[in-house]
């Protein structure tokens, strides 16, 4: 698909998303929080609040989460892991290429995960408010900053670096560079987490991730539209193809012109339930080189897709810590209903929406609809 590089139709396309000219503006000399009523949302004592799905029997009661970094340039695939994951997010990290982060609520109980790969801001800015563990190998220095700033750092961190938690493929090995092969998977971390005493304990469950729908309520439909197949481009290195499945309602991912698979789960493409298209000024730090997603500026537009459906929100964050909030695109700036299940979210450049496509419609074509 032949891009288009327009920023003043990229510019055009914010505005859209963000239904300038349809609402209220909001006061840029107030934050989103001086803008916005406390919002907590309902608990219930059955439900994941990673996915809004019903707790299994062994749930992890006052035990973190945990997340986890997985590499995800071409030679890196196939992965393992992805599957299981209650989110999983994706951010372009440097040079356009892009990093996964996947998040369990159960780490007793994840797969074979990896191959692993280094901490990067913006993932830990979205890491944050979940409250988890954090598994990596190596960090950036703004990376570092974050984990210090917010006291995660042997704690609730745990860098590769210097403590050993994975295993090297051996075999994989023999024909790819060792950061494409290393390995945890839940025993193996647990033992880690006791040996190095890290901080496991939760006074109280994390909160819900998102405003969900009850589990045995019927599921929301969403109102902007039908949304088959969507496409999205992070960079000109790496750009992904969603195609949504009616038979079990989920969306599924082709990446490098392949499908994304799961070799811990028997080799089968990575789908989600829920997807989350968000839009951020995306820039460089000093060094020129790590990408700098401006989590800063508070908020930006959105797609949010389910069930072969989308529809055009936004996303609040007040602070490095804080939740990322969605928000329905009509100005009252109250969190949408999200469907129970696992979700998806990729954090994408303004400069790209021009290049999205929804059924093969540009963002622009689908709104007009």
């Amino acid at each position: 698909m032949k891009p288009m590089r327009s920023t003043a139709v990229a510019c055009v396309l914010a505005a859209m998303l963000c239904g300038c000219g349809e609402i209220d503006t909001p006061d840029p000399q107030k934050s989103p929080a001086q803008m916005l009523p406390t919002v907590r949302y309902e608990v219930f004592d059955d439900v994941n609040p990673y996915t809004g799905l019903p707790k299994w029997e062994g749930y992890p009661e006052g035990r973190r989460g945990l997340a986890v970094m997985v590499n995800n340039v071409r030679v890196a695939w196939p992965q393992s892991g992805i599957n299981s994951a209650d989110l999983v997010y994706e951010i372009v990290t440097e040079s356009g290429i892009t990093r996964l982060m996947a998040v369990y609520r159960d780490y007793e109980k994840m797969p074979v995960v990896g191959p692993l790969r280094s901490a990067r801001d913006q993932h830990i800015q979205l890491m944050l408010p979940l409250d988890t563990l954090y598994a990596h190998i190596g960090a950036s220095s703004t990376a570092r900053d974050f984990l210090e700033i917010y006291k995660y750092e042997d704690s609730k961190s745990i860098d590769g670096k210097y403590k050993n938690y994975y295993w090297i493929d051996a075999e994989r090995r023999k024909t790819k560079g060792q950061e494409h092969c290393v390995y945890t998977d839940g025993e193996t971390f647990r033992q880690a987490a006791e040996q190095y005493k890290m901080d496991t304990a939760l006074a109280a469950e994390p909160n819900p991730v998102f405003d969900f729908v009850r589990y045995d309520a019927p599921k929301r439909e969403l109102a902007g539209g039908e949304a088959n197949e969507i496409y999205l481009r992070f960079s000109g290195y790496a750009d992904s193809l969603f195609t949504y499945n009616a038979g079990d309602g989920r969306y599924y991912k082709s990446q490098y012109d392949q499908p994304q698979v799961d070799m811990a789960d028997g080799g089968r493409q990575y789908g989600a339930d829920n997807l989350f298209l968000l839009f951020a000024n995306i820039e460089k730090y000093p060094d020129g080189v790590l990408a700098h997603v401006r989590f800063d500026e508070k908020q930006g537009a959105g797609i949010y897709l389910c069930g072969g459906r989308y529809e055009r929100v936004r996303w609040i964050k007040e602070d490095a810590a804080s939740p990322l909030r969605i928000v329905g695109n009509d100005g009252r700036e109250v969190d949408i209903k999200v469907n129970p299940g696992t979700s998806y979210l990729a954090v994408v450049d303004n400069g790209q929406i021009a290049n999205c496509r929804i059924d093969g419609k540009t963002l622009e074509q689908a709104f007009e609809d």
